[in-house]
């Protein structure tokens, strides 16, 4: 498997000649297809918060769809998307060059008069390598992205019907794309993205975060309490909506379904690989005091001090 977005973040696993395989169908056909891209798990979590989910008509020069905005799951699924793990990955299939950042929209589309998109080439905005996830819960018909070259009419019929599959494919002047309407009365749910060779983010979850801090702040102040402290004693669990990210010695840790979020440093990191491994705060003291060769009882204090912020962002049961 060349990659898969795992509730721990983007896994990139593949072998030299799996890459060499894929380097060489995107040579030849301008795309490559990611089998369950998201892992099923994952997949029927984003699907149980988008059942509920309002999709707003909206158009754009090429077409008409219902995109997705403002919302928990989408801001999510950007932050885990922008993983240098996952750039790389791109690169080295397409030859795309550098990659600053990723960009996305997350659309419906149903058998509506005017939902479709004419023929277009994404050029805009640095846009190098686009992609398209299928997040339907359901077969849909219709919906098939199509590729071709300006002169010689369509040479690429792609339906992605694979839950949770993903197709990248090339962006560039000679090409031309668009995606058929929708048949029949399912709808099709997707993540439209493009890897941008500018602007480059660094931290693109910092503002996820500034909000999310606003809000639990607001909530603190409206309940005049907060959860009960720790004891080392305490069995925590990680919610099962939470999702998390690690690159350049940070983590980012959020709920899918209200993006409340916390960012850790690279401590703060291990603690949270050790809690999703279900140790306990016991044996998470004793590996961090361990492992940084500090003191035990200062080590206990901070261990419980980052579940318990964790626990006002609803990232962690304490029992």
């Amino acid at each position: 498997m060349l990659a898969r977005l795992t509730r721990l973040g983007i896994s990139c696993d593949a072998t030299s000649s799996q890459l060499r395989s894929a380097r060489e169908h995107f040579g030849r056909h301008n795309y490559l297809r990611l089998p369950s891209f998201i892992e099923p798990g994952l997949l029927r979590l984003i699907q149980r918060y988008l059942r509920s989910a309002r999709f707003e008509e909206r158009e754009y020069k090429v077409g008409r769809d219902l995109t997705l905005t403002d919302n928990p799951v989408a801001g999510v699924l950007y932050v885990l998307m922008n993983d240098p793990k996952l750039f790389r990955l791109i690169r080295r299939v397409t030859g795309c060059g550098p990659i600053g950042c990723f960009t996305s929209r997350l659309y419906q589309m149903i058998a509506r008069k005017g939902l479709a998109f004419t023929w277009h080439d994404d050029m805009a905005n640095d846009r190098k390598v686009a992609i398209s996830i299928n997040l339907s819960g359901a077969r849909y018909r219709g919906g098939t992205l199509q590729i071709r070259e300006r002169p010689r009419g369509v040479c690429e019929s792609v339906p992605n019907l694979g839950f949770g599959d993903a197709i990248i494919f090339r962006v560039a002047e000679h090409l031309e794309h668009r995606v058929t309407p929708i048949v029949g009365k399912l709808p099709k749910i997707a993540i439209s993205g493009w890897f941008c060779s500018r602007p480059r983010y660094s931290s693109p979850y910092r503002d996820l975060i500034a909000r999310s801090e606003s809000e639990v702040a607001a909530r603190a102040i409206r309940k005049q309490k907060s959860r009960a402290f720790p004891s080392p004693n305490d069995v925590v669990k990680i919610a099962s909506a939470v999702v998390s990210q690690t690159t350049g010695g940070e983590t980012f840790v959020a709920n899918i379904g209200t993006a409340r979020c916390y960012g850790l440093n690279q401590t703060g990191g291990r603690i949270w690989e050790l809690l999703a491994q279900g140790c306990g705060l016991h044996s998470i003291s004793a590996a961090i005091a361990r492992e940084y060769g500090a003191p035990r009882r200062d080590v206990e204090r901070d261990v419980l001090t980052l579940v318990w912020n964790l626990a006002q962002r609803d990232l962690v049961r304490i029992a």
